[in-house]
């Protein structure tokens, strides 16, 4: 029960922190820290997840627990967002907040989750999916950012569909989850030839360079998930 509650809230942490979240919501937050309105809005919404998807009505105060570190963490990472890896720091803490708050829970109330909910397993690859379309996109930018790969703009070079990067990104990463989990792993090459046939250009070296590095990004993240959960499924480490 203990791992199917700690799923249920890292779930509940993409959703809250990726797809809840707008841009105009974490500019506000990168330029105002405490200040921010949006900021405190943001902590509400992420109480309200974690509460929700935690099936039950006892887990409000380990769900207010998780929106007020998240709230001091986002606020202090807001303050340091010119620091290399803010970001990745700022989820590590996420991540361990809700880890600990989760074994705190189980050692204070006894956990007690709906029949209904998924097995584990489906659990898992409902996290994996959600994790590879706007997370990632994030994930990724930031190592861009943290590495100071910039897109090249010169020119018609740059013409190209707006967010068509991203629509890309998105499904090839489910499509590689997909066939990680159907263990088509020859498909998952195939895939990552035709695209770099497709997005190469000989005449264009940085923006190939950039393209290429992005798309390994994309296909490497995928993938390490996509085994990962294999993996945790296959052991039987969680139950």
């Amino acid at each position: 029960m203990i791992y199917k509650l700690l799923i249920l809230q890292l779930l509940a942490h993409l959703v809250s922190d990726f797809y809840l979240q707008t841009e105009q919501s974490c500019k506000d937050k990168a330029d105002n820290a405490f200040k921010s309105r949006h900021l405190y809005v943001h902590s509400a919404i992420t109480f309200a997840c974690a509460w929700l998807l935690s099936m039950s009505w006892g887990f409000w105060w380990a769900a207010l627990l998780v929106a007020v570190l998240h709230l001091v963490i986002d606020g202090l990472k807001s303050i340091f967002s010119d620091k290399k890896g803010a970001f990745f720091i700022d989820q590590l803490l996420h991540v361990a907040v809700i880890v600990a708050t989760v074994m705190l829970y189980n050692k204070v109330n006894a956990i007690a989750l709906p029949t209904w909910l998924p097995d584990m397993n489906v659990l898992l690859w409902i996290v994996a999916f959600v994790f590879c379309l706007r997370p990632a996109n994030f994930f990724i930018k930031n190592v861009f950012k943290d590495a100071r790969i910039t897109v090249p703009t010169h020119g018609e070079e740059n013409q190209s569909l707006p967010n068509a990067g991203r629509v890309i990104g998105n499904v090839e990463r489910l499509l590689t989850l997909v066939f990680v989990m159907l263990g088509q792993y020859e498909a998952i090459g195939f895939l990552l030839v035709a695209k770099s046939l497709l997005r190469f250009r000989e005449t264009d070296t940085v923006k190939s360079e950039y393209v290429l590095v992005g798309t390994l990004l994309s296909f490497g993240m995928a993938i390490l998930v996509g085994v990962g959960v294999k993996l945790l499924i296959e052991s039987n480490i969680i139950s």
